[in-house]
Order: structure tokens, then sequence, then C-alpha cells
């Protein structure tokens, strides 16, 4: 199935983890098959208090396939301690035009996203 729309815009971000949930929001710039942009969110663990953090991210539109990495974060808001570990994430366009995937950090920890299309 050949792509059809451009992922460039504003996008809602709402991912389910191991041991927590993130909401927030995402902008993405689509250039060709290069996608980059940030997400913005906040991470709620279980037992944990909630933090800020933003991402910057990189990679790759093949069709209905995305896949892209987050390069670098900055923490927003939270305790001072807070710690962020990267992501790679994978995910399909499906007929309703959401981006829906799953995710893995670098500790291991597994994730499912869904990004919806804000404008």
């Amino acid at each position: 199935m050949k792509q059809s729309t451009d992922l460039t815009g504003f996008w809602r971000f709402r991912e389910e983890f191991d041991d927590g949930e993130d909401f927030g929001e995402a902008r993405l710039f689509q250039n060709g098959k290069h996608l980059t942009g940030h997400i913005a969110f906040k991470e709620q663990a279980h037992g944990e208090p909630p933090f800020y953090v933003r991402v910057s991210i990189k990679g790759k539109v093949e069709g209905m396939q995305i896949s892209f990495s987050e390069t670098s974060y900055i923490i927003l808001s939270g305790p001072p301690e807070t710690e962020y570990e990267l992501e790679e994430r994978t995910g399909l366009i499906n007929a309703l035009g959401q981006i829906v995937g799953s995710g893995e950090d670098k500790q291991g920890v597994h994730g499912v996203f869904v990004m919806d299309r804000i404008f």
C-alpha cells in the first residue's frame, strides 16, 4: 500500500510501557523518506514521581512503516535525580491515519504507542 499522507504536523502521543505510561505531543517533519522532530511528554512510572521530558527523534518512513530513534533528551521538569533512557520505536500507519507501534529503551523496557494527528 502506498503512503498517501505526509506525516509532517502535530500529533498527540500516548504510550503504555512495562511499568507506567507517557502522555504528550509530537511535532514531526517528513522530507521524502526522512523523519525528524521531537516529542514532549509526561512520564509516569508506577511508584515514582512524574517528570516531563522532550526528546529529539530521527527516523525513516517506508510506505506505511515508520521507524525512529530518540537521539537526545532534555528533562523539562521533575525531581533532580531524574534519568531517562533513549528509545527506539517502530510502527505502522493504520487505516485511521494513526501511527501505532512499539518501542524499547536501552534497559529493555518495552512499550506500545499510538500517535493521533492533531493538525
